[in-house]
């Protein structure tokens, strides 16, 4: 018996010696190496998706001009070229549930007056959150997780490991984003600096021409707008619809349905629509039929900040002289 009362007690030395202080060590390492790679890795490129949900979410900006949509919003609003104070929400493959989800947090914030400038697509209102990685990091919020829908996993609830099967991705946009070597960028706006070539840009506008193209708004977002607009009416929503190639528009079996719904948004006190969809901009001036190049839209956004000029309170001390220069 006291042998087996030995043994218990040396056990007990040896969890608490050994085995405790490892774990502990173990858990201290891990909690570090999680909040580095959040901070310094996941959140450290102002231009990715993550850090715009995160910064939506979590950081108010009184000042500051929303652009949101798309990536024809990323890859087109300059936000040091159009206002003082604004920054791109864009975000690559999302779609209008995510803008829906951008401006319900925007509207959230107690006190702003600041417009909100939306990119608009004319294939309609749809679903689509883009790429998952986006959100993983506040997929805690409630409304994330409502955004992730079944894509939502358990795993997500667990420090560092949620970022299983990301880390290269992860790491990859932060050198790419820190390099720079194709995009230029600007408070959240990426634009492609590459020019396409005149034989593959023929290429894509055949591409185009064979397309069947339809617009189609889900009923859902549809309402969701509407209620996010009504239920908003200190906030101005600016709804620009930025150019597209003119082959786009070939096969557009219902083109009268997308003027028709943007009517019905114009009918709202508190909006505009601002459409600059058949803007005859050369073909040097397009990355692909749908998105600018860098020289497109510099020309773009010396266009549009005259056009916001006449939405927007005190415009003359908001807006900037036209930056151009690459840096």
């Amino acid at each position: 018996m006291e042998q087996q009362n030995l043994s218990i007690s040396s056990f007990k030395k040896f969890l608490v010696r050994i085995v405790l202080p490892f774990v502990i060590l173990v858990v201290t390492i891990a909690a570090i190496l999680n909040y580095y790679f959040e901070k310094k890795i996941v959140l450290g490129s102002a231009n990715a998706g993550v850090y715009k949900v995160n910064r939506i979410i979590t950081e108010t900006h009184p000042n500051e001009v929303g652009f949101f949509g798309s990536s024809r919003a990323e890859g087109t609003f300059l936000p040091d070229s159009l206002v003082k104070d604004g920054f791109n929400y864009g975000i690559f493959g999302s779609q209008d549930n995510v803008i829906c989800f951008f401006l319900n947090e925007e509207c959230k914030k107690q006190g702003k007056t600041t417009p909100l400038i939306i990119n608009f697509d004319l294939d309609g209102l749809d679903y689509s959150i883009g790429d998952q990685s986006n959100y993983i990091y506040n997929s805690g919020y409630q409304p994330v997780k409502s955004l992730l829908g079944s894509e939502y996993k358990n795993i997500f609830r667990i420090p560092f490991v949620k970022y299983s099967g990301y880390f290269e991705m992860y790491t990859k946009a932060y050198i790419n984003d820190k390099l720079n070597l194709t995009r230029y960028t600007n408070k959240g706006a990426s634009v492609e600096k590459i020019e396409t070539s005149a034989a593959y840009f023929e290429e894509l506008i055949n591409r185009q021409l064979k397309a069947e193209r339809v617009f189609k708004n889900e009923p859902e977002l549809e309402a969701e707008l509407g209620r996010i607009i009504k239920s908003n009416p200190q906030r101005k929503f600016i709804f620009v619809i930025t150019p597209y190639h003119e082959s786009f528009f070939n096969g557009y079996s219902n083109i009268q349905d997308a003027e028709n719904y943007l009517a019905l948004l114009r009918k709202n006190t508190n909006v505009a629509v601002l459409d600059f969809s058949r803007m005859n901009f050369p073909n040097e001036y397009f990355y692909d039929t749908r998105h600018l190049n860098l020289k497109g839209a510099f020309a773009f956004n010396r266009i549009l900040r005259d056009s916001l000029s006449d939405y927007m309170d005190n415009a003359p001390k908001r807006f900037v002289p036209d930056s151009t220069t690459v840096n």
